[in-house]
């Protein structure tokens, strides 16, 4: 081997030792390992608000518009009823006829001496005050008269009749009377609830009997009972037929102008640091939970409201995530 390459040997030689040697001496610093974090993966559904109406459900019944007790302005014997308990009588038909005699007599003569009267001055033959006089003496006679035909005073049922024979005194009952069409339809909604409840908003009442009608609401109370802290609410029920009668129970719902709100099954809530009912969401692809009100829960889910109108919601693994949390949705 001659010099040359024996040089060139000897450097190759003396670079490799020292470049082992900085290798065993020097610090090795040991290589830092991160593990990919594993993301949550989560079931979601796309929700997209629609009109709701809350129903409002009363204890209620049937109540007549008018039912009033009918009574005689004079005192007389009953000489003819022409009507039982129950019958349907028209708005001005006499239910109890009174005595009459001497009432007719006494009308004949004032009609007669009030017709004389009219005649004898219109001759000058008698002064206006004796005609206002004989005019006053028939219209009482024929006030005192139409007393003893004691007539409805709206088209209606009859009830607690008195007796053919029977003296009537002056204030004395002679029958009620109650008109069934139309009929109130009564109720008490809570001071939670009355806010909602606004006139001609849609109702329906099914009584227990099983019937079923739809109608409005016509009334609103502006003051609580005093007691139940509650308030009247009232509809009006046509009842044509007449086949619904007073004081018939029943349960009132009242459908309250809508809102935009979500139907999300029930499993799908999650329960707040303070006791709230809260929903998580996905917004790309990071979990934002909120806080909604439940306006009625069912068998099959709920109506919220508080989210925004279209909104991803978790409905499996939300349990599992926290808020700000990066997941992967999976789309139902």
């Amino acid at each position: 081997m001659n010099k040359k390459n024996l040089r060139a040997s000897a450097a190759i030689l003396f670079f490799t030792v020292i470049w082992m040697l900085s290798g065993y001496f020097a610090k090795s610093e040991p290589v830092k390992y991160e593990a990919p974090v594993e993301k949550e993966v989560v079931l979601v559904t796309q929700s997209e608000a629609r009109n709701f109406s809350l129903p409002v459900t009363v204890k209620a019944e049937s109540q007549a518009f008018s039912k009033v007790d009918i009574r005689s302005q004079t005192s007389e014997k009953i000489v003819n009823i022409a009507y039982e308990d129950g019958d349907f009588v028209e708005e001005g038909s006499i239910i109890c006829k009174l005595d009459s005699g001497q009432r007719e007599a006494n009308f004949k003569k004032s009609k007669i001496d009030y017709d004389s009267s009219v005649e004898l001055n219109k001759k000058g033959l008698i002064s206006e005050s004796a005609l206002v006089t004989a005019e006053t003496v028939y219209e009482t006679a024929r006030i005192e008269l139409e007393r003893t035909n004691i007539k409805a005073p709206f088209s209606g049922f009859v009830e607690q009749l008195a007796k053919k024979g029977q003296l009537l005194q002056n204030g004395q009952v002679c029958a009620s009377i109650i008109s069934l069409s139309p009929l109130k339809i009564v109720g008490n909604v809570s001071e939670v609830m009355v806010a909602m409840i606004k006139p001609n908003q849609n109702a329906e009442i099914e009584f227990i009997s099983g019937e079923k009608f739809n109608t409005q609401v016509s009334f609103i109370s502006s003051a609580a009972d005093i007691k139940t802290r509650t308030f009247k609410v009232e509809a009006e029920l046509n009842n044509e037929d007449l086949n619904i009668k007073d004081g018939l129970t029943g349960e009132l719902v009242i459908f309250t102008d809508p809102v935009k709100a979500h139907f999300v099954p029930t499993s799908a809530f999650l329960l707040g640091d303070e006791g709230n009912v809260a929903l998580a969401t996905v917004v790309n692809e990071t979990v934002n939970i909120i806080n909604v009100e439940i306006l009625i829960d069912t068998v099959e889910g709920a109506w919220i409201t508080g989210i925004p109108n279209k909104t991803n919601i978790v409905i499996g693994g939300q349990g599992f995530v926290k808020q700000d949390e990066e997941v992967i949705s999976r789309y139902k």
